[in-house]
């Protein structure tokens, strides 16, 4: 199974610490999910993490995103060899704290279709109620949207010719 990429091309998070925070989640995460950060965790050791859920609503604010950096790997038992593998192997595990970023009005990033409930573009993309992902939209919504800028690709190899290009969309932020 393929997971989401996220390309950060212009993104405010870079600049700000603020809008950088580590989280966790009970479920797996693909980089380019989109959660809600709405408290702290309870959990003893994890204090200073905050507990990542998914969007309760189509028009949820306050809105962050994974955004941890893939590391392609293998595993084989119980071993693990970063820096084999490709890249859409990546994703975060459940319960494994993870950096979220959030996302602020004119960010531009890049998602692939992945990240998304078809690979049909629309004007817009807004969160997926109940699941980290999105959906694409005609109009958007009151809280998070994005609007669609153009299809691009992903380089992404696989070590066979002819191989290695992933569908993406990039985006503008223009509601939290």
């Amino acid at each position: 199974m393929a997971h989401g990429l996220l390309i950060a091309n212009k993104m405010a998070s870079k600049d700000v610490d603020a809008w950088v925070r580590p989280a966790y989640s009970g479920s797996a995460l693909d980089n380019g999910n989109v959660v809600q950060l709405l408290g702290k965790s309870a959990l003893t050791g994890y204090s200073e993490v905050w507990l990542a859920t998914a969007p309760t609503s189509a028009s949820a604010t306050d809105c962050w995103m994974v955004n941890e950096p893939p590391i392609p790997y293998v595993a084989s038992g119980t071993n693990v060899y970063n820096g084999l593998g490709v890249i859409t192997d990546y994703y975060v595990s459940a319960s494994t704290v993870f950096t979220a970023v959030k996302l602020q009005k004119g960010d531009i990033i890049t998602l692939t279709a992945d990240n998304l409930d078809s690979s049909t573009p629309a004007a817009y993309a807004v969160p997926v109620l109940g699941t980290f992902k999105f959906a694409w939209a005609t109009a958007a919504s009151t809280g998070l949207s994005l609007r669609y800028l153009n299809t691009t690709y992903i380089p992404s190899a696989d070590g066979s010719i002819g191989s290695g290009r992933l569908t993406a969309f990039q985006f503008e932020v223009i509601g939290n």
